[in-house]
């Protein structure tokens, strides 16, 4: 019930903060490693509740990342968690693309969850 009720969770993710400051840690910049994260605690904390809610961040960060690639080629370090297909920005350098843990955690949670056939990975 914290995390629904924290404003952290929006269309494409979780935030890392609600802190909107312009730089790479805070909103509207989600990070892979975070959503691994928490998405895991949830599956483990032996709630139904939590699980679902897991599974549904978890299909918002593929999507996200999905729609991404396919309009830029590229795999992004951070995403705008905003809306969907949107990729992260600011910082105290220019945000890199190739990121080994956004392509590592898409993989962990296509794994972890699959993705149904009849599941369209655009944003909806």
């Amino acid at each position: 019930k914290s995390l629904r009720n924290s404003g952290l969770i929006h269309a494409a993710g979780i935030a890392t903060s609600l802190t909107n400051s312009g730089q790479q840690w805070d909103y509207p910049n989600g990070w892979a490693p975070l959503q691994h994260i928490i998405i895991e605690a949830l599956l483990k904390s032996g709630s139904e509740t939590a699980k679902m809610m897991a599974e549904d961040i978890a299909v918002r960060w593929i999507r996200t990342n999905y729609v991404t690639y396919k309009n830029t080629g590229e795999m992004h370090e951070k995403y705008n968690v905003e809306k969907c297909g949107g990729y992260g920005v600011g910082g105290e350098y220019v945000p890199q693309t190739g990121f080994g843990w956004s392509n590592g955690v898409v993989l962990a949670l296509l794994e972890e969850f699959g993705w149904p056939a009849d599941r369209k990975p655009d944003c909806e």
